[in-house]
C-alpha cells in the first residue's frame, strides 16, 4: 500500500486502459477520482461504467470518487478538478487517458464534420490542458506529483495498421489531436521538472479494450490477436507512481509493452482482454 494517502485522477475510467490504471493504483492504496461519460452499468455503448470501476476499486483497497464528465465540454473538466480537490484536498497523479470518441472515429477526412473536429480538439487537447492548469499549482507547491498523458503511435509516426480510416485505421482527428497532446507534454516537462513534478508521455501499445473488441475487429482492418491486455499500461503507470524518482522519466515517451518487460513487472503481456498481474520489481 505504497500510495496510501495519495490521490489519482483518471479520465476515461469506465473501461479499458483507464479502468485498469485505476485498479492498479487502488491495489497500492491510492484514492482514485474516476471520470467518464458512462456512470451506471448498461448506460454506454460498450461494457463498463465508473460506478462499476468504483466498486472494483473498493474491493482492491482504494477509495473512489466517481464523477460524470464529458471532456468535450470544458466546464465538465473544470468541475471534475474542483470535485477532486473538494473531496481529497490534493491530486498527486493526473492521468489524462480519455479521448473523444463518436461514430466518426474511423471516417475518411471528408466524412468528418466540423463539430467532431471541434469536440476532438476540446476533449483530446484542451481538456488535458485545463486539468494541468487547475491541478499543477498544488503539485508545484508540494514539489511532488506526476502528470501522465496518453498518446498513440498515430500521434508521432505512421503505423503499419492496414486499412484506411473505415477499415481499422483511425480518422485524422485522432492522430492530429494526439500529436498536439504529445508536443504539449514535451513542452510542459521542461517547466514541471523545475518543481520536481514529472510530465510523462505514455504509449499504451496495442491494448485490446472493450471498445476495440466491439468496433475495430468488425471493420476487418486489424486483427486483434497481436494485441495485449490493457493491464499492461495500467502496470506501467503503477510503476511510475511508485518508483523512487519519477523525474527520470520526465519528458520521455514510454512504450508500455517494452517498459513492463524491461522492468520485470509482468511475466507476459497477456492476450486480448486477458487480465494479468503486477509483479513487484526485483
Amino acid at each position: 500500500m505504497r500510495l496510501r494517502g495519495r490521490v489519482a485522477l483518471i479520465t476515461g475510467a469506465s473501461r479499458g486502459v483507464g479502468k485498469r490504471i485505476a485498479l492498479q493504483l487502488a491495489e497500492e492504496g491510492a484514492a482514485t477520482v474516476l471520470a467518464a461519460r458512462t456512470v451506471g452499468a448498461g448506460q454506454g455503448s460498450f461494457p463498463g461504467s465508473i460506478e462499476e470501476t468504483a466498486q472494483e476499486v473498493r474491493q482492491r483497497g482504494g477509495e473512489p470518487l466517481a464523477v460524470k464528465c464529458d471532456l468535450s465540454v470544458p466546464g465538465d473538466t473544470e468541475n471534475l478538478c474542483r470535485a477532486a480537490m473538494e473531496k481529497f484536498g490534493r491530486v498527486d497523479f493526473l492521468i489524462n487517458n480519455a479521448f473523444y470518441n463518436n461514430d466518426q472515429h474511423y471516417n475518411m477526412f471528408l466524412d468528418i464534420d466540423l463539430d467532431t473536429w471541434e469536440k476532438c480538439w476540446i476533449g483530446n487537447v484542451l481538456s488535458p490542458i485545463i486539468a494541468c492548469r487547475m491541478l499543477l499549482p498544488q503539485m508545484m507547491e508540494r514539489r511532488q506529483g506526476i502528470i501522465v498523458n496518453l498518446t498513440s503511435p498515430v500521434g508521432y509516426s505512421d503505423t503499419s495498421a492496414p486499412g484506411l480510416p473505415g477499415k481499422g485505421g483511425v480518422a485524422a482527428t485522432y492522430g492530429t489531436t494526439k500529436a498536439a497532446l504529445h508536443r504539449f507534454t514535451h513542452n510542459l516537462a521542461k517547466e514541471t521538472k523545475l518543481h520536481n513534478v514529472a510530465s510523462i508521455i505514455l504509449d499504451p501499445g496495442f491494448s485490446v479494450t472493450e471498445r476495440m473488441q466491439a468496433q475495430t475487429a468488425s471493420r476487418g482492418g486489424i486483427g486483434l490477436e497481436a494485441g495485449h491486455s490493457p493491464d499492461v499500461p495500467g502496470i506501467a503507470v503503477r510503476y511510475l507512481c511508485t518508483c523512487p524518482n519519477p523525474l527520470i522519466f520526465n519528458g520521455k515517451v514510454i512504450y508500455s509493452p517494452d517498459f513492463v518487460l524491461e522492468h520485470f513487472l509482468v511475466e507476459n503481456l497477456g492476450g486480448p482482454g486477458e487480465p494479468i498481474s503486477y509483479r513487484a520489481p526485483r
